[in-house]
């Protein structure tokens, strides 16, 4: 019995290296294929995904700011010069059509226009005394014409004296409000002095911007614009180009053009800064591509990975941009293929002259 037992014991313990060893060799050989799998995948390159390029018709967006304003602004004052009497407004104050801003001191004023009246009443009576004179044959026809021009140069006068009086008071021209005050009361402003700059509510809000020569050639009266405020900054507000400028501004060398903005919904003030883009009528034909492709970007230059004729190789390129949004770039058809496929995702980092190994090829359309 226990040369059986040995014997069993000495079976158990040769057959134990033996299922170790082949289990050992199964898990070698396991490796062996993980390894050699592995090697095979890298043998045929680096995997990518690619996508072809786009051709595309675009209007490239010229990006502006500026300062929202009433379409109509003026700065009123007072026909004739004079010590301010009456201010009735403040700088910011809302005001009505009709509404007195300002007075002058009119005791001057009104002497002269007693005066012209004065003068009025006599020439009326000279005029009908020669008048009465000449029909009776006493007067001659030449004292007749000159108490009848006598009498034109005093309704002149009378007319200018009380044109005078009438815009010794300033009275706002429309609702609106009161940007600026140039003058305090007791001082005394010159013929023509501007007293307020004033801004019409009753008019369209405008933006004002400075073009570059190089950008001016493409837009047209009618050109559709887009714009944001800081105080909305949530709402975009839809504009058009309703001026351009023919010359560029003295000192900024830029021309000016003037978007009028379409249906306002929000409360707009007056020196509110804006940005936006302005979209020309003018098209381009350009490339897109998805902004994956994008590798780095240097000022108005972006680098991408292409790919070679014979689908194997990563080719570096360069190129313009032209627009940028959340999916795309678009940029300059120049060196460059319409069929070109853009490498927009790979499994390691890729360098010029890579090997790669296509494994999925992305429709471009998806993400129009």
């Amino acid at each position: 019995m226990l040369k059986k037992m040995k014997q069993i014991t000495k079976i158990f313990n040769f057959k134990t290296p033996i299922f170790l060893l082949l289990f050992a060799g199964v898990v070698v050989n396991g490796c062996s294929n993980i390894e050699a799998n592995s090697n095979k995948a890298e043998g045929k390159g680096i995997p990518v995904t690619v996508q072809k390029i786009e051709i595309e018709t675009i209007s490239l967006p010229v990006h502006i700011s500026g300062s929202i304003s009433s379409s109509k602004e003026s700065r009123l004052s007072f026909k004739t010069g004079g010590i301010i009497k009456s201010i009735y407004v403040n700088e910011g104050d809302k005001v009505k059509n009709g509404q007195v801003l300002a007075k002058l001191d009119l005791k001057e004023i009104q002497e002269q226009v007693n005066q012209a009246v004065v003068g009025l009443e006599k020439a009326q009576r000279d005029y009908e005394r020669v008048s009465n004179l000449f029909n009776d044959t006493v007067a001659t026809l030449e004292q007749m014409q000159n108490a009848k021009s006598a009498l034109d140069v005093a309704k002149a006068n009378m007319n200018i004296a009380e044109y005078n009086l009438k815009y010794s008071t300033i009275i706002a021209p429309s609702d609106g409000i009161i940007l600026k005050k140039f003058f305090e009361e007791d001082e005394i402003a010159g013929t023509g002095y501007p007293i307020f700059y004033f801004a019409s509510s009753e008019e369209n809000w405008r933006l004002l911007v400075g073009i570059s020569d190089k950008d001016i050639v493409k837009f047209s009266l009618g050109d559709k614009a887009q714009i944001i405020t800081d105080a909305y900054p949530n709402k975009e507000l839809n504009a058009i180009v309703s001026r351009i400028a023919n010359a560029p501004g003295e000192y900024t060398g830029l021309y000016e053009i003037e978007l009028s903005i379409m249906q306002v919904d929000v409360e707009l003030k007056h020196g509110l800064f804006a940005k936006g883009a302005i979209f020309p009528s003018q098209y381009i034909d350009c490339y897109s591509l998805s902004i994956d492709a994008v590798q780095e970007g240097i000022g108005n230059s972006i680098m991408f990975y292409s790919v070679s004729d014979d689908g194997t190789t990563a080719l570096k390129k360069e190129a313009q941009v032209l627009a940028i949004n959340q999916l795309k770039v678009y940029i300059n058809k120049d060196d460059l293929k319409d069929d070109l496929m853009v490498i927009i995702e790979s499994q390691k980092e890729i360098k010029n002259l890579d090997k790669i190994n296509i494994i999925e090829n992305h429709v471009f359309a998806a993400l129009k």
